[in-house]
């Protein structure tokens, strides 16, 4: 974790189907560098205490761009340093199926809403509250496991209101870039499930052609 530097890092077009892709990635700066995010957090397991930047990453991994989020807060992340030990792994893999679900209805609900440094700081926040905290707990950015304080342009309680109204729905896989030597990185993709009337639609079309077939071997 870098403290007082930066320290973050979900919208993303990544190969989610391909697991232990080793791959060279750089992060060349915040989504929204505009007064980034900046908060004190506290982690009592593993113990951190730390002022950080919080906010989204734009990130380059093998000639895809996209959007990434830190979920390591005892590593750092250095800007335009190309680092050649990532590897590309599903979020169940690498923090648990629980907490790959919270992340993915977590971006269901807020990712659309992350607009400018404020909102980004808020996600980022959010996402360090789920991966972090004590499996039981409530997710409170004041109490638990994980805490965050002397935050910055609102972004604490934009988070806190996410973590409240977390629903259900999950529309996103999430897939995390692991690394020995630098932060974590979580991405988002969303996933694209067709509507009800396209399934039926298929089933027809797929019952249409079973009959078709069972016509000609009949001839």
């Amino acid at each position: 974790m870098k403290t007082t530097t930066l320290l973050s890092a979900a919208g993303a077009s990544l190969l989610l189907s391909v697991q232990a892709v080793a791959l060279p990635l750089v992060v060349s700066g915040f989504e929204y560098p505009a007064s980034p995010t900046t908060a004190r957090i506290q982690n009592s397991s593993p113990a951190v205490n730390a002022n950080v930047y919080a906010g989204g990453f734009l990130t380059d991994a093998g000639g895809n761009s996209f959007t990434s989020w830190c979920i390591d807060i005892f590593q750092n992340t250095y800007f335009g340093q190309t680092v050649n030990d990532y590897t590309l792994t599903d979020g169940a893999t690498a923090i648990g199926a629980a907490r790959s679900d919270a992340l993915g209805r977590l971006a269901t609900d807020a990712l659309s809403s992350v607009s400018n440094a404020a909102s980004s700081g808020a996600f980022q926040l959010a996402i360090w509250e789920i991966v972090n905290e004590t499996s039981g707990n409530p997710y409170s950015l004041t109490s638990g496991n994980f805490r965050a304080s002397s935050v910055s342009n609102g972004s604490l309680a934009l988070a806190q209101s996410w973590l409240d109204n977390l629903g259900s729905l999950n529309q996103y896989a999430v897939s995390v870039w692991r690394s020995g030597s630098r932060q974590d990185l979580a991405a988002f993709d969303r996933v694209t499930v067709p509507e009800a009337g396209s399934l039926t639609l298929l089933g027809l079309g797929l019952v249409a052609a079973g009959v078709a077939r069972r016509r000609k071997a009949a001839v």
